[in-house]
């Protein structure tokens, strides 16, 4: 029997800062709760799964998710094929889709990536046929007119323009994820063992 939402937001939960260790049942553990943690516990709920997050942190993306620069990237840099290039193409359109849809503030303005210097020119190139590799859309290389008039402070020879690129507010991004959860207190900072069954024991210090 397929279940209801009220159950699905009844089986997950995260589990943040607190001394006693409670026994959970659950289908699924994800350990870390930033906002890949959240989001893959969220998409695992929502397929009708028992989800269980667990972090060390006194909060949800207290580490990396809390410090970073917040930018949706294009897949410019990463190696073709690799998994950090499909996951940003993929994951870019995703988040582009899924903000509006939650009123999740972000901004898809674009980015400049420059040349100051005749030697620094040939990397662009590089960059955009990598790019292209990825299946990045969109791209153009500007002269540096062209890019100065979109930003007049900046002094370059030439321009990779990436139309794609944006940034979005993470903090309201892992609220809209954690929609589903149910907040108890547990502060785990290590699995120790498992059972080996049909299940797996897993042991949070």
């Amino acid at each position: 029997m397929r279940k209801t939402l009220k159950h699905r937001i009844r089986s997950f939960k995260i589990r943040i800062s607190s001394i006693l260790a409670p026994r959970e049942k659950a289908d699924c553990v994800v350990i870390g709760a930033g906002v890949v943690g959240v989001a893959l516990a969220r998409e695992l709920a929502l397929k009708g799964r028992e989800v269980l997050v667990v972090d060390s942190a006194s909060k949800f993306g207290a580490n990396t998710s809390s410090c970073n620069s917040q930018v949706i990237h294009a897949g410019i840099y990463y190696l073709p094929n690799s998994l950090k290039a499909l996951f940003c193409v993929r994951g870019r359109k995703l988040l582009y889709s899924y903000c509006p849809e939650h009123g999740i503030l972000y901004k898809h303005m674009g980015k400049l990536i420059v040349a100051t210097s005749p030697a620094e020119i040939p990397n662009l190139y590089q960059l955009m046929n990598r790019a292209a590799q990825n299946g990045v859309d969109g791209l153009r290389m500007l002269e540096g007119f062209e890019a100065m008039k979109m930003k007049p402070q900046l002094q370059c020879l030439k321009a990779l323009f990436s139309p794609v690129s944006g940034t979005v507010d993470v903090h309201s991004l892992m609220l809209s994820l954690m929609t589903l959860f149910a907040i108890t207190d547990f502060a785990p900072s290590a699995f120790v063992g498992c059972k080996p069954s049909a299940s797996l024991a897993l042991h949070v210090h």
